[in-house]
C-alpha cells in the first residue's frame, strides 16, 4: 500500500492498547466501561449496554470531560467511538480521573471567609 494522493482511504491514526475506565453518556443511559484501545480520533470500548450505531455520546475518561462523539459501530459487546472534536489529548485521557486541576480559591478579601462558620452575619 502506498501513501499517494489517489489513495481513497486516508491513513489511520495510531491506536494505543490501554486499560482505562470511561463514563459514556448516551441519550437514555450512562455506562461505566473499559476502553480497549485509544487514538486521537476515537476509541474501542466494551459495550455491555448495546449502544446504538450512530448514537451521540459524551465520553469522560481521565482528565477529559464530556468529549462529544458518536458510535461508529457496535458488535459482539464492543463499540467503536469517533470523537467529534477531531484530535484529543491521549496523555490527558490516561491521567487518573482525580487528576483534574483544582479550581483556584480566593485567599484575600471577604470571599476568603464566605463559608466560614465563625463569620458574623453583619460583616
Amino acid at each position: 500500500m502506498t501513501d499517494s494522493s489517489s489513495d481513497p482511504f486516508p491513513p489511520r491514526p495510531r491506536r494505543d492498547s490501554v486499560i482505562l475506565q470511561a463514563r459514556v453518556e448516551a441519550v437514555d443511559q450512562v455506562i461505566e466501561c473499559r476502553v480497549r484501545n485509544l487514538s486521537e480520533s476515537g476509541a474501542c470500548i466494551d459495550d455491555p449496554a448495546g449502544l446504538p450505531s450512530d448514537g451521540r455520546v459524551l465520553v469522560t475518561m481521565g482528565a477529559l470531560h464530556h468529549v462529544e462523539g458518536y458510535v461508529r459501530w457496535s458488535h459482539d459487546g464492543r463499540a467503536g467511538l469517533h470523537f467529534q472534536s477531531g484530535k484529543i489529548d491521549i496523555a490527558a485521557a490516561r491521567r487518573p480521573r482525580g487528576a483534574v486541576a483544582a479550581t483556584p480559591q480566593n485567599r484575600a478579601g471577604w470571599l476568603a471567609n464566605i463559608h466560614s462558620p465563625y463569620r458574623r452575619g453583619d460583616d
